[in-house]
Order: C-alpha cells, then sequence, then structure tokens
C-alpha cells in the first residue's frame, strides 16, 4: 500500500493539445487582433507549444536550451519555458518569436531521501511529486542514485527548494548549472552562496551585471566545473543574470507567468518566481480566491507591466492539486473535443493538461490524436463541476497495458461494504485497508472513518463495479509521495 498511493497523495495538499514542436505550419496572426507577449510556464503539451493553456507556434522561432541552440524535438513536457512572441486575442493561439528552455539544476546527486520524495544536487535541495515528469528512462525517485548527474527543470520555493516539473538523468555532462539567488557575497574571496552551494567566481566571466558583479538578492545563472562534492564548492565558468520572462518585454506588454509565491505581503504586494505582482479590485480568480494566496502557492499571473516592472494582474490562476485519480482503459476519445472516457468517467482535457506516453510506443510529442479505445492511461485532476462525477485532467498519461484499476477521490457511502467514488461503485469485501502507509484498519474502522475523506482503491473491473483489493484512506497530515505504479511494473517518462 506504502508503493500504490504515496506520490499522488502528496499533491492532495499541494497548492497545486498539443507542444513545442510538429505545428502545421506559420500561424496567421494580423497586428490588429494580437498583442506582444511575454510569458514563462510549464510545457504541457505538443502539436504547437502549449503553456499557460496558450498554443504558441514555434516553427519559425528561435530555440535554446541552457544557452544552446536546439531544434523542438529537444523540448519535452514538464520542462519551463519562456516565449515571447504574439498573441491573439481572440482565441488561445500565438506566434512565438523566442522559445527559451533554461533547467534550474543540472549536476551530480550527493544524497537521497527516496521515502520523503527529495534528493540533493549542488548543495540544492530538489522536491519530486506527482507533478514531476521524468524522462523514460528513469522510473521515478527511485531509479537514480547518488553521482547520477541530472537535469531538473522546475520552480523554484520561498526557501529555495526546488519543486522539480521534469527530471532527466544526462551522466555525460561535464559543465554544471545552477539557477538561484545571491547570498553572503564575498568581493575578496570572490565566493557567494546559492543555499547550500558555495561558488567560486575567482576566474568566471561576470556577464551583464551593472556594478560589475552580483549581489546579495541577485537572481543568477551560473555555469562551471569541476564541483568539490567534499565542501560543496563549484567552481564557476560564467555567471549572469537569470533570464525571465520580462527581459524582452515592455511597460504595457502582456506577461504570463507561471511559479510559486515566493514573498507574500498582500495580495497586492507579492512575488511570482521570484518578480513582483499586484492585483486590483477588478482582478479575476480562477481556481480560488484572493484570501488562497500564500507563500509556496502555484499561480498563473496574467497582465500587464506598469512602469516599474510590476505584472499588474488581470487574472490569476490558482493551480491547487486535484484529488482525482483514475486508471483504465479507454472507452471513448473525442480529440476535437478534448474528452476521453475510462470507468464510466468523463475526462475533459485542457490546455493545462499534462500529456505523457509511458507506453511502448513512446511517443515523444503526444497528443490525444494518438490516443485509442483500449490503451491504458492514468488521468489526475479535479471533479468539475462538484458532484458531477465528471473530471477536468490536469495530466494524463498513456501507459504499458494494464489490468488494475485506480479511482481516487472523495468517499460516498452506500452500503457497506460497497461505496462510491466519482461515481463509480466499490466493493471492498475481499480489500485490505490501511492509513498512513503502513497502518491496518479493520472493515468496521474504515467506513467508520471515511466519509468526507479522500480514499484511493485499486483492483479490478467486474461490468462497471470496481472489486478492490487494496483500499487506502488518506489524510492531510498523513499524505506523502507514492510511486506511481501499483503492480511493479514500473514505467519511466517520456
Amino acid at each position: 500500500m506504502n508503493q500504490l498511493f504515496k506520490v499522488f497523495a502528496t499533491a492532495l495538499i499541494a497548492v497545486a493539445v498539443s507542444s513545442c514542436g510538429g505545428g502545421s505550419g506559420s500561424m496567421s496572426m494580423t497586428t490588429a487582433n494580437s498583442s506582444p507577449v511575454s510569458t514563462m510556464g510549464t510545457i504541457t503539451a505538443f502539436g504547437s507549444v502549449v503553456i499557460n493553456g496558450v498554443h504558441y507556434d514555434i516553427n519559425s522561432a528561435a530555440i535554446t536550451r541552457n544557452g544552446q541552440a536546439v531544434t523542438q524535438a529537444d523540448l519535452a513536457v514538464g520542462q519551463i519555458a519562456r516565449v515571447h512572441g504574439r498573441k491573439d486575442r481572440n482565441d488561445h493561439s500565438g506566434h512565438a518569436d523566442h522559445c527559451d528552455v533554461d533547467d534550474q539544476l543540472v549536476g551530480p546527486i550527493t544524497s537521497i531521501d527516496a521515502a520523503g520524495g527529495s534528493f540533493v544536487a549542488l548543495g540544492q535541495t530538489v522536491t519530486v511529486d506527482s507533478g514531476t515528469s521524468f524522462k523514460r528512462d528513469l522510473a521515478g525517485i527511485g531509479a537514480l542514485v547518488v553521482g547520477d548527474i541530472v537535469e531538473v527543470s522546475g520552480l523554484a520555493a520561498a526557501d529555495g527548494h526546488i519543486a522539480a516539473t521534469r527530471i532527466e538523468r544526462k551522466n555525460s555532462i561535464t559543465t554544471f548549472q545552477v539557477i538561484g539567488t545571491v547570498a553572503n557575497f564575498d568581493g575578496t574571496a570572490h565566493t557567494f552562496k546559492i543555499n547550500a552551494l558555495t561558488v567560486d567566481f575567482t576566474t568566471a566571466m561576470l556577464n551583464d551585471f551593472a556594478s560589475g558583479h552580483p549581489a546579495d538578492g541577485d537572481a543568477v545563472e551560473v555555469k562551471g566545473a569541476p564541483f568539490d562534492a567534499t565542501t560543496t564548492t563549484l567552481t564557476a565558468t560564467r555567471v549572469s543574470p537569470e533570464d525571465d520572462e520580462t527581459s524582452e518585454a515592455e511597460h504595457g506588454d502582456d506577461v504570463e507567468r507561471e511559479g510559486l509565491i515566493t514573498r507574500f505581503v498582500s495580495a497586492t504586494d507579492f512575488d511570482v518566481a521570484g518578480k513582483p505582482v499586484t492585483t486590483t479590485a477588478t482582478t479575476v480568480f480562477e481556481g480560488g480566491v484572493v484570501a488562497d494566496l500564500a507563500l509556496n502557492v502555484r499561480v498563473e499571473a496574467e497582465g500587464t507591466l506598469d512602469a516599474n516592472n510590476v505584472l499588474v494582474a488581470d487574472k490569476i490562476e490558482i493551480k491547487k492539486a486535484g484529488i482525482a485519480e483514475l486508471k483504465g482503459n479507454v472507452t471513448a476519445v473525442d480529440a476535437t473535443a478534448g474528452t476521453v472516457m475510462l470507468l464510466g468517467i468523463t475526462v475533459t482535457v485542457t490546455g493545462d493538461t499534462r500529456l505523457e506516453d509511458k507506453s511502448d510506443a513512446d511517443v515523444d510529442h503526444f497528443t490525444l490524436a494518438d490516443l485509442v479505445v483500449g490503451d491504458t492511461v492514468e488521468v489526475r485532476g479535479f471533479e468539475n463541476p462538484i458532484g458531477s462525477g465528471a473530471v477536468t485532467a490536469t495530466r494524463l498519461e498513456r501507459e504499458r497495458p494494464k489490468t488494475t484499476v485506480i479511482v481516487g477521490g472523495f468517499f460516498q457511502p452506500t452500503t457497506a461494504p460497497q461505496f462510491t467514488i466519482l461515481g463509480v461503485t466499490i466493493d471492498a469485501t475481499n480489500a485490505t485497508f490501511t492509513r498512513d502507509w503502513h497502518h491496518s484498519l479493520t472493515s468496521d474502522e474504515f467506513f467508520a472513518a471515511a466519509p468526507g475523506k479522500v480514499v484511493f482503491v485499486s483492483g479490478t473491473l467486474n461490468g462497471t463495479t470496481v472489486m478492490a483489493d487494496k483500499v487506502f484512506l488518506a489524510s492531510h497530515e498523513d499524505c506523502g509521495d507514492r510511486d506511481d505504479d501499483d503492480d511493479g511494473d514500473e514505467d519511466g517518462g517520456d
């Protein structure tokens, strides 16, 4: 049971169709219907690059990763990208002039806490949860070992740790990289700190600093080698200010920024991904209300830059993690409408849904058009509208064929030993019950405690009823990471 439910349940308390490639041609966008836009967010799908729910055509864009020119094929779901271009005012489409990906971290792992869902590399703590994508050759954090060199895309938290959105292993890399905030600058010793990492910039090129060198509080990108794991010191070859989505934006331009709230004073004075944001009386909130704003809440802010480069938000989308999970075989798919059916539940896929292929087909730039009836998929998301039994997906993964199904969501009582989740009937006659990963429950204890709680079930489908083998009762205080696979068949990412 520990392996069955740990990863997704972490996201239970987190305040969390197309792509960067393969577009059908340059988009026609008239000046009258479009405006300049600079955006930063997670790549969620392919066909054109989809970031923050907008489909950007990048066929003619300059594309880079970590400062090096790459092609569309080098981009992947889960990477954090910056796009500068134009966005159509009438629909969710745009045309990119630039598409740039910079990993938060490229370097060797020095320690791993698999049970806690974290590891340390280059002195940076990286956390892993159900929102983390892995390249296909990695079956989650359990496949990593000390000494592996990893590329980590992610979102910086208020305490400096990195909430990973994508992890790849690249042991051939010899130049390391870290993005973070300068502390303890020492101009005499030529060192500064980024969290637990000491950066020695004695022989480094210092680029584009007004004073000639970085200062405490500056957001910087450091490249270098070697790395001394004993002293946690990186010898820098280059230090430069961190690029952000506003570097090419001007006063009045549209800006879209996804990230964690890294500083919070009030709803009119806070930072997202280290950059200032404010709201007004006319700001629209989606996925929550103004009172939900707080440190480390994941949001997407959309608006315009004022004269002080503050993002004045027209809209704030609060990206809380969903509490619905499904795994089963597809019984219907409508790529045009953006819907999938499994376990009798209609799942809606939006521009914010992360699409990945973990099946043997291994489609890099996977879309709903690649999905067919009979495919096994895992869906995470939220019931929308509440009480409908329908799910809006935040993530959809195609997997290798499986007979085991999973249903997770709020417990609804019927007559024990049956109950329902998202309208699906669960028969728990022969199930084992647990709580907080390793404490067993009796059937009576489970049914007494379950009302109002989130429950995850694995079993087999018999008609429209899930015959449960394992039932896990979740609660806020005992949520942790779980392995995605319940049957020991660990899959990698795309």
